[in-house]
């Protein structure tokens, strides 16, 4: 059972690389943007300060308050939290909602991983990953990618998919994590 979820997770990683041309954003093995954002209780927390513990993934997501793809995803992130932890790397969500719409969000999803607010969509256009073609309440969201930047603040990997509705999972973020190590 163990060696299946392995190659299942290796299959993932496979997968996601072979995808990784299409999915926006930065390239793997570039410097990522530094940034420092608010926190769901207001705080600053600068890339810099999350990344001296060791790696981190960066789950770009469009908004915790009206998307239901971006709620599961954060759901199944909680679930598989301890083994993505175990894997090396903490998750860090970030999107354009505000600081008190996270902490909403975090409490009726019971995340327990810090959610960062980009209200300006500052961060969201420095790893390009804007939705330019979100518009009304949407506009300016980020498509959703998830980055693993190192304890040097290089992206290592780069995980996402062709559309909004499905999300890079907990056991591609693992695999690629272990694929650090």
């Amino acid at each position: 059972m163990k060696n299946t979820l392995i190659l299942l997770a290796s299959l993932a990683v496979a997968t996601a690389t072979l995808a990784t041309a299409a999915v926006p954003g930065l390239a793997v093995g570039t410097k990522a943007p530094d940034f420092t954002l608010k926190n769901a209780a207001g705080a600053d927390v600068s890339l810099k300060s999350l990344t001296k513990a060791g790696p981190v993934a960066l789950v770009f997501y469009r908004s915790a308050d009206w998307c239901p793809f971006c709620k599961k995803q954060l759901q199944a992130l909680q679930a598989d939290l301890k083994k993505v932890e175990m894997s090396g790397v903490r998750v860090v969500g970030i999107s354009y909602d505000a600081p008190a719409t996270s902490a909403s969000a975090a409490a009726k999803l019971g995340l327990s991983f810090p959610l960062l607010s980009d209200t300006g969509s500052k961060v969201i256009d420095a790893y390009g990953i804007r939705n330019t073609e979100a518009k009304g309440k949407a506009a300016g969201v980020a498509h959703p990618v998830v980055f693993i930047v190192d304890g040097k603040g290089v992206i290592r990997a780069k995980l996402g998919r062709d559309g909004y509705k499905d999300r890079p999972e907990s056991a591609e973020i693992i695999a690629a994590a272990k694929g650090l190590m």
